[in-house]
């Protein structure tokens, strides 16, 4: 967690000057979104290239996409959505129909991946959120390489 939030700070400060947006008055942040789908194999090919689709919702108008948090160490790799918060007065909610599961009106975004050596065993933790105590909670998607 401590990484993320240094990953924040840092993303934060290299983008705090004018940029020359519309809404580059209103101050900004940056906040992880949980993910709440992706699809991923039961096993990795070695050395195959993999692209996953993972999908998230956007809270209100305010948060725009900023980019894949993938934090690896090892064969474990931690992953998130990463958003950019323009605190506006005049942000409104975003609504999903999801009734039938996860559909193609979610928001979407893509990540490479490389599978290492045959044996490996890759764990990738999707960030879900945090729980009612605040702690992170992730899906974790456990994919051996052949």
């Amino acid at each position: 967690m401590k990484k993320i939030l240094l990953l924040l700070f840092i993303a934060l400060a290299l983008n705090s000057c004018d940029t020359g947006d519309s809404d580059s008055d209103a101050p900004v942040h940056y906040e992880l979104l949980p993910i709440e789908y992706c699809e991923m194999p039961y096993r990795f090919t070695a050395g195959t290239s993999y692209e996953f689709e993972m999908l998230y919702k956007m809270p209100t108008s305010c948060y725009t996409y900023a980019g894949v948090y993938f934090e690896g160490e090892g064969s474990t790799k931690t992953i998130a959505i990463q958003t950019r918060v323009s605190e506006k007065n005049n942000c409104q909610p975003v609504t999903y129909n999801t009734a039938n599961g996860p559909g193609p009106d979610l928001e979407s975004a893509k990540f490479n991946f490389t599978a290492g050596a045959s044996g490996t065993v890759y764990t990738f933790k999707m960030w879900t959120g945090k729980d009612e105590n605040g702690q992170d909670t992730y899906y974790d998607y456990v994919v051996p390489v052949r």
